[in-house]
């Protein structure tokens, strides 16, 4: 039983620090609605903020600790620490190099573009704040390089509390910073981008200390021909291919959202061949979507992001010693813990929708319209949390087998499908159609995913996998009933903030708890797990 819960015990750690980030998150996220809403400032915002990120996870925690970590566990396996450090050395010395030229070249381009093409106001916006915004790159690559090396070690604790600093930064940024800088929210803004840029200095001088104390001195080591660092690249080209096109596609669907949407007391349409097109969105599109993904990212990030974080490493190691028993055994747990949760917090994210948004954004800036808008969002985007939270379990269990190519072949696959209903459904569906194809994206994926890794693996613990939905399902369908008859009980407050607490709190307690006793009535091994993790840990 110790073998089988001690990567709960480790994704319990990382949840716990990762709920932290997520409360603090949720806090900033909170404050940002009130000071601006869905505005112009906050769409540049959102899509010069989420350039750095698409980086981040091609270099950073997506390619290089996908191919990183199978690696640098079989050093840790097979070599001396000796031979290992060496290898974190050569990588750091490369990622930089490749992190501090693109900073370069891409601050020249933002500085240039404006130059050379006549661009709106949100584009020039956009532009001046992914000046201040980028070089965040170098710093948050460098974080995730350093989390990956820990990650190794089976340390989860600081990598787990650094993503806390950027919070506690970018709220101080905007209760102290914003004002500085003018008193329009395009000049408002920029105090949001520069706390940004200084939080990711602190979470990579959060990291330094632990590295060290693990014997782990960053020495500059320019030995490119090694052959650890060979099998790193190689695992790394196809999945940053493969990411480039996710990534992409994942910004596309901010881009989508602000080049299709009507500016304020701009034109009505655009031409297409002489042909006047009415706009599908208006203003505010990408923050709605932006809102929309924090509150889904919240269960996500706590659990699903965590397992897989936490399980990764395990992985790896049975990997490396090809003891592919415990892998399989491994796997089923911890697909059937993610479903456990992400089941039923699809329906309830669904269910909760509006009192969510009432509660946590609609104030000031943020106005009823966008409560609205964003609630929609939500509805298509929860309908895929359960997919998102096993992807990231499966996508690393082919990494662990160093197997890189199978998950960018069928991502990259998705790409085409996810852009054409992105064009196809906001015409229906607005903002929502973006989220609903997202969705939909997901669960394909995950389905051609797993059934890959079936074959690949001959899992023959799946059929207790399906026991296990139907039993969750069972649970979250008596959990769904319950939360929709306290809900239409408890009677709306006008606005009053006590009566959006309760409308959310009691259908959520009530939901839980008829959750948790059916699961138990059904004899939920995924519940005893969790129970059991938890308990060994207290005591």
């Amino acid at each position: 039983m110790h073998k089988k819960t001690s990567f709960l015990k480790s994704a319990k750690t990382v949840s716990l620090c990762t709920l932290l980030s997520r409360i603090l998150g949720l806090a900033r996220d909170i404050i940002c609605a009130s000071f601006f809403g869905t505005s112009l400032a906050w769409d540049a915002f959102v899509v010069a903020f989420k350039i750095p990120n698409l980086f981040r996870r091609l270099f950073g925690e997506g390619a290089l600790s996908a191919a990183f970590i199978p690696v640098f566990t079989e050093y840790l396996e097979t070599k001396s620490k000796k031979d290992a450090w060496e290898l974190v050395n050569i990588t750091g010395t490369l990622l930089f190099i490749i992190l501090g030229g693109l900073v370069v070249l891409a601050e020249i381009s933002f500085s240039v573009i404006p130059t050379v093409f006549s661009l709106n106001q949100k584009w020039e916006l956009v532009l001046s704040l992914l000046m201040v915004t980028f070089p965040y790159v170098l710093f948050i690559c460098m974080v995730a390089f350093a989390m990956a090396v820990l990650n190794s070690l089976k340390h989860f604790l600081m990598p787990a509390l650094a993503p806390v600093a950027l919070n506690v930064c970018w709220i101080m940024g905007v209760l102290l910073l914003t004002p500085v800088f003018g008193n329009t929210l395009d000049k408002k803004i920029f105090g949001v981008a520069i706390a940004i840029l200084v939080g990711g200095m602190i979470q990579l001088a959060m990291q330094l200390p632990v590295l060290r104390k693990e014997g782990i001195t960053f020495k500059p080591s320019l030995n490119f021909a090694h052959p650890g660092l060979k099998r790193i690249l190689a695992l790394m080209l196809p999945i940053i291919f493969g990411l480039a096109a996710v990534q992409i596609n994942v910004l596309m669907d901010s881009l989508i959202a602000i080049a299709f949407a009507k500016s304020p007391g701009g034109s009505e349409g655009f031409l297409v061949a002489g042909i006047a097109i009415p706009y599908p969105l208006k203003t505010g599109a990408a923050s709605v979507l932006y809102y929309g993904d924090r509150l889904i990212q919240f269960p996500l990030g706590v659990f699903g992001i965590a397992m897989a974080t936490a399980v990764f490493p395990f992985f790896s190691t049975h990997a490396a010693r090809k003891d592919w028993t415990n892998f399989t055994d491994t796997f089923n747990q911890a697909i059937r813990v993610v479903l456990f949760i992400g089941i039923p917090a699809s329906v309830g994210l669904i269910l909760l929708r509006m009192p969510l948004i009432e509660l946590f954004y609609e104030r000031n800036a943020f106005t009823a319209e966008s409560t609205y808008r964003t609630a929609t969002v939500i509805l298509f985007y929860s309908l895929g949390v359960w997919a998102y939270s096993a992807s990231h379990v499966i996508v690393r269990a082919f990494y662990s087998m160093q197997d890189t190519l199978t998950p960018v072949k069928v991502g990259a696959s998705m790409v085409g499908l996810n852009l054409v209903l992105n064009l196809t459904l906001i015409w229906f569906l607005r903002e929502g159609g973006l989220a609903l194809a997202t969705a939909i994206s997901a669960t394909v994926q995950i389905i051609i995913l797993f059934a890959i890794l079936q074959k690949k693996l001959n899992i023959t613990g799946y059929k207790h996998i399906l026991v296990s939905i139907l039993k969750t399902l069972i649970a979250t369908f008596f959990m769904c009933i319950t939360c929709w008859i306290t809900l239409k009980i408890i009677p709306t407050g006008d606005g009053k903030l006590l009566i959006k607490f309760i409308r959310l709190l009691v259908p959520l307690a009530a939901a839980l708890t008829t959750f948790f006793t059916i699961s138990f009535l059904l004899k939920s091994e995924e519940l005893k797990y969790l129970y059991t993790s938890l308990r060994k840990k207290r005591n």
